[in-house]
């Protein structure tokens, strides 16, 4: 379907591979066949030249080690990824803070990352072998500013994004954007607001409804310093003229006739 791609990872855990994948289908009742990553299994047996990257996760600790382990893809059109997701309010499962390992994201072209004072998010993937080797802790050591400032700030207009609330947050690596969005959440309710910083390649994506656990999103990024300041009372308010991009953009997190698939598949290591 047009703007929902389709996204899997797998990686190795406790010694067992797990394969998580997302598809969406627009027709009714679309959603009664298994997700068709579930063939990429037999393209192992079919001969395909497949990449080889470097596998973890926060589960076992291995990404801690000083010698990761290394896996064959499953699907010959498979990258490496690299996924980091901190969060202050720990919103997303721990074991899944860190994760390498091969799979297909979308807009993951360009690093995707966004970050304020609560979060810290960036996927990257890359197209050669046991290219996914970099081991920084970006808590310990964080990238290097970036020279643009953003307003931070993750809640609702009384709790979280209340005027008192929203800070000044100095930008990192490739988050190169203020970003601000509003949408529907499961703790703070409607108009439930997040900014922050974002590079442009995670304006175009999916990842903030995904992380943020927001539906029915409105998006907009922005370039210039503090430009992630059009936000009142949890709404957007009409353009006006500033130093920001115009592009304002809108996410339905649940549409009716659009399904999520996600499949957990635990595969034996002597299976790879």
């Amino acid at each position: 379907m047009e703007g929902k791609p389709n996204n899997s990872v797998s990686f190795t855990s406790n010694g067992q591979m797990v394969t998580l994948a997302e598809e969406y289908c627009s027709t009714t009742l679309c959603n009664k066949v298994a997700p068709s990553v579930l063939d990429s299994l037999g393209a192992r047996s079919r001969g395909h030249k497949r990449m080889e990257c470097y596998s973890c996760s926060a589960t076992d600790g291995s990404c801690s080690s000083s010698t990761l382990p290394q896996i064959r893809c499953l699907n010959p059109k498979d990258h490496c990824v690299d996924i980091t997701a901190l969060s202050a309010s720990e919103e997303f499962p721990q074991d899944e803070r860190y994760i390498k390992g091969c799979g297909r994201l979308s807009h993951c072209q360009e690093p995707l990352g966004f970050h304020n004072e609560n979060s810290f998010y960036l996927l990257k993937c890359c197209n050669s072998s046991l290219c996914n080797n970099e081991t920084r802790d970006y808590l310990e050591s964080p990238l290097p500013p970036n020279g643009m400032m953003c307003y931070s700030c993750e809640g609702n207009s009384s709790q979280g994004c209340a005027p008192q609330n929203i800070t000044l947050v100095q930008c990192q690596g490739p988050m190169t954007q203020c970003m601000e969005a509003v949408g529907i959440h499961n703790l703070y309710g409607p108009n439930t607001v997040l900014k922050g910083c974002a590079s442009p390649s995670w304006c175009d994506a999916p990842y903030t409804s995904i992380y943020k656990h927001l539906s029915g999103i409105h998006s907009r990024c922005c370039t210039g310093d503090r430009c992630n300041n059009w936000v009142s009372s949890g709404t957007l308010n009409p353009f006006r003229r500033s130093r920001a991009s115009p592009g304002i953009r809108a996410l339905s997190g649940l549409p009716s006739t659009v399904l999520l698939l996600l499949g957990a598949l635990l595969l034996s290591m002597e299976g790879s």
